[in-house]
C-alpha cells in the first residue's frame, strides 16, 4: 500500500500560485487486501514547527481535503498525509508548497525599456552575492518574457505569463533559481516581447496594444530570503535578438544582435512606469507552457514545386529546434502547414498568418529554436534566404545533414484516460481527438492553435469538456480559465463572452450566445462531477449563478413563460442538416437555447445543494422546474414529440431529460432512430448536437445504431477525417475534400477538437464507467458491447484511482468482461438490466454466466 499524487489544489508541489482557499488531494496504490480508509491524517510544518494537524480522521476526503490556516507569503511549507486501510495497513507519504508574494506589497517598480516601443528589448541588471543556499525570483513580464541568469534560462516553462484577462489580473510567477546564482558578480536577463498582451489578435487583420502600447517587467529576487534585487531605474535595456514576434505571424531572430548582448557598451536605461490598463498582481493560477513531447522528422519532401517540406507525422501545436551552422547573415525560414495539397506545400486556410520563423545567423555553430510564439503544424517548409531575403538553393546539402526536432508545448497536465477498441482506426480516431486537446490546451482551450484565431472560445470549449476531463487531469487548467471567465462577467451583467479573455476591440459586444455562454455553468458543473472538489465548485459557483441569473433576468423582460425568447446564437454550429446553405443548423435557436437555460438552472440548484446553499437550491429548482414546463409546452406536440425534428432536437431531449410524461412508448427515441436510418445511416449534427447523439441513442436501447456512426466511414463521419490522414480533429466534417483539397467553403481548421466530444461516449458508454458520485469514489459500470468493434477497454485514473473496464467477444459470441476497482472505491457493474455491487478488487465475469 503506498500513498501517490500529493497534489495542493490539484498541483503537485506548487510554487507560488494561487492556493487560496487551500485543498489536499491524495491516492492510495497498490492496496493489497485493503478496502477501505478507517482514517488519514494531514500534517503541515513550516521549517521545525507544526501548523496544522489533523489527527486521525474518520471523514478525511482523499478528493478534497479543506484546512483554513493563515499562510504566509514567500514561505516554503512540507505537508504529510498518513492513511490507514480497513485491514491495519498503513502508508504514508510527503509533499511540499510554497507560497508567492499573496498580498505583499512589492518593493519593486515597474519599468519598460528606454527606447522605441516597437524594438523588443531585454532588460539587464548584474549584482554580487556572497553566498547563497537558496533563491526566489518573483516576476512578471508583459507581453512574454523569458529569464535568464548568468546565461541559463530560468526555469522550464515558455511563454510567461501566458494569456489571461490582464485588465483584471496580472499573473506573477515565482522561479527557484538558486542553482543559477553563483558567488560574486551575475547578471540577469530578461528577454521581452509583444505576446498576446499588445501582439497582433483578432479576425481581418486583428488589434494590436489591446492592453498596452509597450513591453513592461517587474521582478524581485530573494537570496536566503532576503531581498536583493528588485526593478528599478538601475536596470539597462537593449535591443532583443528577437527583432520580430507576434503570435500569429510567428519569430525572426537576428543572431547578430545577440553578439551585441554580451558587451557592456550600448545599453540604454529604462522608464519607470507601470501598464495603465491591467489589473492588480496576484500569484498565478495559469499551469506553465512546457515542452511535453518531442518528435523526430518522420519524413523529408522534395514538392513538385522543387519545395523542401519537414514531415513529422503528427499535428502538435509548439515549434521547430535545430543546430545551425550557416555563414553570417545567411538566414533559414521555416514555414508552418496542417496538410499539403496536390503533393505540394499549402497553408491557404491559415488566413493572414504568416506563421514563420526566420533565423539571421551571426557565422557561429548555434542551437535555434523560437521564443516568443507557436505554431501549429505537421509540416514545415524550410528556405534558405540570403541577406536581403531572396530565397537560394546552395545550402541543400547543409538541409540533409541538419537534424530537426518538433517540440509539442501547453500547459503543464497530463493524460489519465485511455481507450483502445478492436478497430485500428476507431483508435486512431480517439488519439486524433487526444490531440486535437493537447494542441488546443495552450493556457486557454482554444478552438485552433494556428490560423489568425487562437482564441478561447466558450461554445468549444463547452462541448468538449466532458471529454477534456476524462483524457486529462484539467482542474488547475479549468480552474485559471474560469476565473478569467467570472472576471469578464462581472463587467457584462452575468453574461459570458463568445471568447476568454474577452476580445476588447472587434468582438467586444459579443456575449451570451448558446452554447457558447453556458460553458459558464456546464465546464465547472463537468470539472467538479469528475474530480469531486467542493472547494473549486465553491469558487466558480458565483459565476454559474451569475449567468443563470443573467438569462432569467433578460428573458422575463419580455412577458411570457420562462424560456431564451430572442438573441444571437450560434446553436448547432456547423450542423450538416440546414437546407440553405450557412454555418447555421436546422434545429431552432430559441430551442436549444432554452434547453441549456433549463439545464443551466438545475445544475446551478444541484452545486447549490452540494455547497449548502439552501435558498438557492429551492430557487434554482423551482426556476428549472418552470423552464421545463415551458420548453414541453411550447416545444412539444400532444404527443410528447419535439416539434424540433432534427437529430439534434431529440437529442436534446433524450440527453436534458425533456421528454413529456406523455411520450410513454419512446416516441421520441423513436424518432431519432429513425431519422439516423432515414440519412442513410450517418448523421449531420453540428457541435451542440454531436456531443449528444450517440449517447441519446445509447440511452434509448439504440446503441447498435450508436456504433454504425461510429464505424462510417464515408462523409460525414468521424472515419471519414480518419481515412484522409487526419491527426487531429477537423472544425467541419469535410474541412478536406475527398480529393484531398481544401473544402473551398473556408473557415477549415484541421485542429479544432469539437467533434472530438464522441470520445466522452466511449469512456462512458461503450466502455460504460461514468461517475454515480463526483470524483469518482462511486461509479456505474454499464458497457455496451459491440461484435464489429471485437473489444473495447479503458483505463482511467480518476481522482479516486484508477479504473479499467474491458469487454471482448470470445469466438463462440458469448463476451467476458473485466473490471478494477481502486482502493476506497466502489463500482455498480450492470448487465443485461441486472446488477451487483464491486468493491475495491478485481472481477472478471461473462454474459453468459452473470
Amino acid at each position: 500500500m503506498k500513498l501517490s499524487e500529493l497534489k495542493v489544489n490539484h498541483v503537485t508541489a506548487p510554487l507560488g500560485f494561487k492556493i487560496t482557499p487551500l485543498s489536499f488531494s491524495w491516492k492510495v496504490k497498490d492496496a493489497g487486501e485493503a478496502k477501505r480508509q478507517k482514517w488519514a491524517r494531514l500534517c503541515i510544518f513550516c521549517e521545525d514547527n507544526t501548523v496544522f494537524d489533523s489527527g486521525e480522521d474518520t471523514s478525511a476526503d482523499s478528493l478534497d481535503y479543506q484546512v483554513d490556516i493563515g499562510l504566509l507569503p514567500r514561505t516554503r511549507y512540507t505537508f504529510s498525509v498518513e492513511v490507514m486501510a480497513d485491514n491495519g495497513e498503513s502508508a504514508k507519504a510527503s509533499s511540499s508548497f510554497e507560497t508567492g508574494k499573496m498580498n505583499e506589497n512589492w518593493t519593486a517598480k515597474w519599468i519598460t525599456p528606454d527606447m522605441d516601443a516597437n524594438t523588443a528589448a531585454v532588460l539587464r541588471k548584474t549584482f554580487t552575492v556572497d553566498h547563497t543556499d537558496t533563491a526566489r525570483l518573483y516576476i512578471c513580464g508583459l507581453g512574454v518574457y523569458e529569464v535568464y541568469i548568468n546565461g541559463q534560462k530560468a526555469g522550464k516553462e515558455f511563454l510567461a505569463p501566458g494569456y489571461h484577462s490582464y485588465d483584471f489580473h496580472l499573473q506573477t510567477q515565482v522561479y527557484d533559481v538558486s542553482e543559477y546564482i553563483k558567488d560574486g558578480e551575475n547578471t540577469v536577463m530578461v528577454w521581452l516581447a509583444d505576446g498576446w498582451f499588445r501582439g497582433r489578435l483578432g479576425f481581418d487583420g486583428g488589434f494590436t496594444n489591446l492592453y498596452g502600447d509597450k513591453c513592461y517587467l517587474i521582478a524581485e529576487l530573494y537570496v536566503d530570503n532576503k531581498l536583493l534585487i528588485q526593478t528599478d531605474d538601475s536596470w539597462k535595456s537593449k535591443e532583443s535578438p528577437v527583432v520580430f514576434s507576434n503570435i500569429y505571424d510567428g519569430e525572426i531572430y537576428d543572431a547578430n544582435v545577440e553578439d551585441r548582448l554580451n558587451s557592456i557598451d550600448g545599453w540604454s536605461g529604462v522608464i519607470l512606469e507601470a501598464p495603465e490598463k491591467c489589473g492588480e498582481l496576484s500569484d498565478r493560477y495559469s499551469l506553465p507552457i512546457v515542452k511535453k513531447e518531442t518528435f523526430n522528422v518522420v519524413s523529408m519532401l522534395n514538392t513538385p514545386k522543387n519545395e523542401d517540406v519537414l514531415d513529422f507525422g503528427q499535428e502538435i501545436t509548439g515549434w521547430v529546434e535545430f543546430d545551425c551552422e550557416l555563414p553570417k547573415d545567411i538566414q533559414i525560414r521555416l514555414t508552418a502547414s496542417e496538410i499539403m495539397q496536390d503533393n505540394c506545400f499549402y497553408n491557404e486556410n491559415y488566413r493572414t498568418a504568416k506563421s514563420e520563423f526566420i533565423y539571421r545567423s551571426n557565422g557561429k555553430k548555434a542551437h535555434v529554436r523560437p521564443h516568443f510564439t507557436f505554431y501549429g503544424f505537421r509540416y514545415m517548409k524550410v528556405e534558405y534566404l540570403d541577406s536581403k531575403g531572396s530565397v537560394i538553393n546552395r545550402y541543400k546539402e547543409a538541409l540533409k545533414k541538419t537534424v530537426f526536432k518538433a517540440y509539442h508545448l501547453r500547459s503543464d497536465f497530463d493524460e489519465i484516460g485511455s481507450v483502445q477498441t478492436g478497430n485500428k482506426k476507431v483508435n486512431k480516431l480517439f488519439l486524433n481527438a487526444l490531440w486535437s486537446q493537447k494542441g488546443n490546451f495552450l493556457d486557454v482551450p482554444t478552438d485552433c492553435p494556428q490560423r489568425d484565431e487562437r482564441l478561447g472560445w466558450t461554445g468549444d470549449a463547452q462541448v468538449f469538456s466532458e471529454t477534456a476531463c476524462y483524457n486529462m487531469f484539467m482542474p488547475a487548467f479549468y480552474r485559471k480559465y474560469l476565473w478569467d471567465m467570472r472576471a469578464e462577467q462581472s463587467v457584462l451583467k452575468g453574461s459570458v463572452p463568445n471568447v476568454v479573455p474577452r476580445l476588447k476591440e472587434g468582438m467586444v459586444a459579443e456575449h451570451g450566445s448558446c452554447p457558447w455562454a453556458d460553458a459558464g455553468v456546464i465546464i465547472p458543473w463537468n470539472v467538479y462531477l469528475h474530480y469531486g472538489s467542493k472547494t473549486l465548485l465553491k469558487e466558480c459557483y458565483p459565476g454559474m449563478k451569475a449567468w443563470v441569473e443573467c438569462e432569467r433576468t433578460k428573458e422575463e423582460k419580455i412577458e411570457g413563460l420562462h424560456l431564451i425568447k430572442d438573441g444571437f446564437h450560434f446553436a448547432d454550429w456547423l450542423s450538416l442538416d440546414n437546407p440553405e446553405s450557412g454555418p447555421f443548423g436546422a434545429t431552432d435557436p430559441l430551442y436549444i437555447a432554452s434547453a441549456y437555460y433549463y439545464k443551466c438552472a438545475k445544475s446551478v440548484s444541484k452545486a447549490a445543494g452540494i455547497l449548502g446553499y439552501d435558498e438557492d437550491e429551492r430557487k434554482f429548482s423551482k426556476l428549472a422546474s418552470d423552464i421545463k414546463e415551458a420548453v414541453q409546452d411550447k416545444y412539444f406536440d400532444k404527443d410528447g414529440l419535439c416539434v424540433c425534428h432534427t437529430q439534434t432536437g431529440a437529442a436534446i431531449a433524450i440527453e436534458y431529460g425533456l421528454i413529456p410524461e406523455q411520450d410513454k412508448d419512446g416516441i421520441e427515441a423513436a424518432a431519432l432512430a429513425e431519422r439516423v436510418k432515414t440519412n442513410n445511416n450517418h448523421l449531420n449534427t453540428g457541435f451542440v448536437g454531436t456531443s449528444l447523439l450517440c449517447p441519446a441513442l445509447t440511452r434509448t436501447g439504440n446503441n447498435e445504431i450508436a456504433v454504425t456512426l461510429l464505424l462510417n466511414e464515408d462523409f460525414p463521419s468521424w472515419l471519414y477525417c480518419v481515412n484522409l490522414g487526419a491527426t487531429t480533429i477537423w472544425e467541419r466534417w469535410n474541412s478536406v475534400l475527398e480529393d484531398g483539397h481544401i473544402n473551398p467553403e473556408g473557415m477549415n481548421s484541421l485542429n479544432h477538437y469539437s467533434y472530438g466530444s464522441i470520445v466522452a461516449w466511449m469512456y462512458k458508454d461503450l466502455c460504460g464507467l461514468r461517475p454515480a458520485l463526483p470524483g469518482f469514489k462511486k461509479v456505474v459500470i454499464e458497457p455496451h458491447a459491440d461484435k464489429r468493434l471485437g473489444y473495447a477497454k479503458c483505463v482511467l485514473n480518476t481522482s479516486a484511482g484508477i479504473y479499467k473496464s474491458e469487454w471482448k467477444y470470445n469466438e463462440d459470441g458469448s463476451v467476458v468482461y473485466h473490471i478494477e476497482v481502486p482502493f476506497n472505491a466502489e463500482a455498480e457493474f450492470i448487465l443485461d438490466g441486472k446488477s451487483q455491487v464491486l468493491l475495491t478488487g478485481t472481477y472478471d465475469f461473462s454474459s453468459a454466466t452473470f
